[in-house]
């Protein structure tokens, strides 16, 4: 599926290693924490719910792609897919205010300031294409493989939610959009390194208050 580059993956998975842990640790305690794990299904939505808007606010011209529509189309089908599993938890609806969301202020973050890096590092004179194939290439390899790290969680609990079709859907993003910032920018690959170190450390950052979250919110008691 990623045979256009299988490096760009590889080399997120080498430099979240350390995560590993934390991560499948804190994701099965939300399997085990129905509470939690709405809020967190929550904030999944939210995060592939701006990443839906983002590709509208920047890909609205009349001129806009079929597969610019199809993966708008599927990034929002993404955001309710993640807010039916939330309320279905819940029991109740949700909205993507702090209170029902886990970390939201720091999801909102994590996209806003990763966009706005990008943005930033190409300047004005890009391909108007480029800057949101690039957030979107980013954000695809990290949704990849974390994707991959809460499906096992799910299995392993049980929890009767599958991420098939996300994951399938994020792989072919990322295969199309890995195609297209080659073929419009012959410094790609050195800008995809790049912009993968600024993901990571905005990551961690958003990671760090989903742990911080978890722990002090009254829901972890249950």
């Amino acid at each position: 599926m990623l045979s256009k580059n299988p490096s760009a993956l590889s080399v997120l998975e080498i430099a979240s290693r350390d995560l590993d842990a934390s991560v499948r640790a804190r994701l099965a305690a939300f399997c085990a924490t129905p509470a939690l794990h709405a809020r967190f299904l929550n904030m999944l939505s939210l995060m592939e719910h701006i990443g839906s808007r983002k590709i509208m606010a920047t890909q609205s011209n009349a001129a806009r792609a079929n597969d610019t529509l199809k993966h708008l189309a599927e990034e929002a089908r993404h955001a309710y897919f993640f807010k039916r599993a939330a309320e279905k938890l819940a029991r109740k609806p949700l909205d993507y205010s702090t209170e029902e969301t886990l970390a939201g202020p720091f999801a909102r973050a994590y996209m806003g300031r990763l966009d706005a890096e990008i943005a930033q590092a190409l300047g004005d004179g890009a391909p108007t294409a480029l800057p949101y194939l690039y957030m979107s290439l980013i954000v695809e390899l990290r949704a990849i493989w974390f994707y991959r790290l809460y499906q096992a969680a799910l299995n392993e609990a049980n929890a009767g939610l599958a991420l098939k079709s996300v994951l399938a859907e994020e792989e072919l993003h990322l295969t199309e959009m890995l195609a297209q910032v080659h073929e419009l920018d012959s410094e790609a690959g050195r800008r995809i390194a790049a912009f993968s170190r600024v993901e990571d450390k905005l990551f961690r950052t958003l990671w760090r208050a989903v742990e911080d979250a978890s722990a002090r919110l009254p829901d972890a008691a249950e």
